[in-house]
């Protein structure tokens, strides 16, 4: 019926699903019944609710923000960090940088504006600051920036048998460490490491293995490295017992321990030596205050 509401039809699509089959009959079962939106009940599929209807904007899912973190202003707020990172980036710098560089570069504003900063700044170990060009520089134990420098250095100090910093040397020189690592390797170097195998200090080699030189053997190794030095207290009674002595520097004598002498009264009664010959018969030690004839014609 082409006049009939699709309400009436909806209607009996529900009462023959709803209809009970007879004994021994077996039915298919019932189709699926297409609900207009006009009798959703008010509910909203999902399907449904992604899509917006004409005139309606789509609403943006929230990004996840994570409140645990701060943000990542670049400096810092402090000035220790923010002190910090110019030392970092100054140690950096090859050549002498002006203030105006220096501030662009780091994006430490209060450099420029806050006088007191920059004066603990300019105090500060190591920086340098040219008087006559206002640029700043930061003055190195060592100046070694290549491998061929590195090489030189460690050889001109090598002449007093003494070792090159590699705190130091990392200042001119950020990358030092792999490179000591080939020397070391080469044998041209020798190297004292830290508990976390980081080169610590490093030596020049006298003995290379073009003159000769070899290395430790492992025995010689494992040997040396099971040795234990005594405690300090126990330190003369060990090398006596081997037949040695400490050298002057270290045997030290012990001050003997002297007592103070607890300084005695000395007794009131003296002898007073007489110069004055007239008054011999006199004796000084009497009081004389009561005597009312003392003195008297």
């Amino acid at each position: 019926m082409s006049g009939t509401p699709p309400v009436s039809d909806f209607k009996r699509q529900v009462q023959a699903s709803t209809q009970v089959p007879a004994w021994g009959k077996t039915t298919k079962p019932p189709p699926q019944l297409a609900v207009p939106q006009s009798f959703g009940g008010g509910g909203s599929s999902p399907a449904s609710s992604s899509m917006a209807l004409p005139g309606q904007k789509k609403k943006k899912a929230k990004a996840d923000i994570v409140y645990s973190q701060p943000a990542d202003t670049g400096t810092g707020r402090n000035q220790g960090t923010q002190m910090a990172l110019l030392l970092d980036f100054l140690k950096k710098c090859q050549n002498p940088i002006r203030l105006e560089d220096l501030v662009l570069q780091t994006g430490v504003a209060a450099l420029e504006t806050d006088t007191s900063f920059r004066e603990r700044f300019e105090a500060a170990e190591g920086v340098q600051k040219n008087p006559i060009n206002g640029t700043y520089s930061f003055k190195r134990v060592y100046h070694a920036r290549t491998p061929e420098e590195l090489l030189k250095e460690i050889h001109l100090r090598g002449r007093d048998g003494g070792g090159l910093s590699v705190k130091h040397l990392k200042e001119g020189f950020p990358d030092v460490n792999a490179h000591i690592t080939e020397l070391e390797k080469q044998g041209r170097v020798l190297v004292i490491r830290t508990d976390k195998d980081e080169p610590k200090q490093v030596f020049w080699n006298e003995i290379t293995p073009e003159q000769g030189g070899k290395p430790v053997d492992d025995e010689f190794r494992s040997l040396w490295d099971s040795l234990k030095n005594p405690v300090e207290a126990d330190l003369p009674k060990a090398l006596e017992k081997e037949g040695l002595q400490a050298t002057a520097s270290e045997a030290v004598p012990a001050k003997p321990v002297t007592k103070k002498k607890d300084k005695k009264s000395k007794a009131g009664n003296r002898n007073v030596k007489i110069q004055n010959t007239h008054i011999t018969n006199i004796d000084l030690r009497k009081d004389f205050s009561a005597d009312k004839k003392f003195g008297q014609s």
